[in-house]
């Protein structure tokens, strides 16, 4: 086990985050100098530091890596890893999920030429899936794409192989991606079909990266208009209520 991931089981297993959440005083929140936090430990872990901000927690701050979100000390000797709830209100609002779900929307916006798109022809929603082709669930979703774009939703693929850059998985998604036709190279490599051991310069190894650091651990992932991670296959005509409802919420909660 990696220094990295026994932090991240330690703070899960030690209940750690919970109490911290709802034992401390919320302050307002705004954005912080980065050298006003001490983020060395998190270089030592291996993270790239790419943004720091004050939390709703006085004395912790959000930083965000190329890992994903964590919550730091200003003197840099306590991590969180977790959720931050406000709960001021009648329901909780995750306020890291807020947070990460801006910065997904930035960080998917640049990236649509490297996707491989199916756009509805009466769009209602666009969402953004992670897939793996060796991926059963993936598969299934695939099998149903024009029954999703019936629906209005339009689908755009990113590739994430689940067992990693090394994996088989990791080596047909760069074929697909290398491919003249991708949709129907996608399409051939969900049905074991073999494909030509194309060469490219693909972006398999950053959408990958990309996937970690949005936090997903597995395939299909779905990410919403408003950056919200649908983990999972759903139906089409289940996912299309799931992202009504999830929208609708996110709009009474001020996202």
């Amino acid at each position: 086990m990696t220094l990295f991931a026994g932090i991240r089981r330690v703070l899960f297993a030690s209940g750690l985050v919970s109490s911290l959440l709802f034992a401390t005083p919320l302050v307002a929140a705004s954005l912080a100098a980065a050298d006003e936090v001490n983020t060395e430990a998190l270089t030592r872990l291996g993270m790239q530091v790419e943004a720091v901000a004050e939390s709703r927690i006085a004395g912790l701050f959000q930083i965000t890596t190329d890992k994903g979100m964590f919550y730091l000390s200003k003197d840099g000797k306590t991590l969180v890893n977790g959720r931050l709830y406000d709960v001021s209100g009648q329901q909780p609002v995750d306020l890291t999920d807020m947070a990460m779900g801006a910065m997904r929307v930035r960080e998917l916006a640049p990236l649509e030429d490297e996707m491989i798109v199916y756009k509805a022809a009466d769009e209602r929603h666009v969402i953004t899936v992670f897939t793996d082709t060796t991926c059963g669930y993936c598969r299934r979703m695939h099998q149903q794409l024009d029954d999703y774009l019936a629906l209005g939703i339009s689908v755009r693929y990113m590739a994430y192989p689940r067992g990693g850059m090394g994996s088989e998985g990791a080596r047909t998604l760069a074929q697909v991606w290398c491919s003249e036709d991708r949709k129907a190279a996608l399409t051939q490599a969900k049905h074991d079909q073999h494909l030509a051991a194309g060469r490219c310069d693909d972006p398999v190894a950053k959408h990958y990266q990309l996937g970690q650091k949005f936090g997903i651990q597995g395939t299909p992932a779905v990410v919403l208009e408003n950056g919200m991670i649908i983990p999972g296959y759903q139906p089409p005509k289940t996912l299309l209520t799931t992202i009504n409802d999830a929208l609708s919420a996110s709009q009474s909660e001020g996202r």
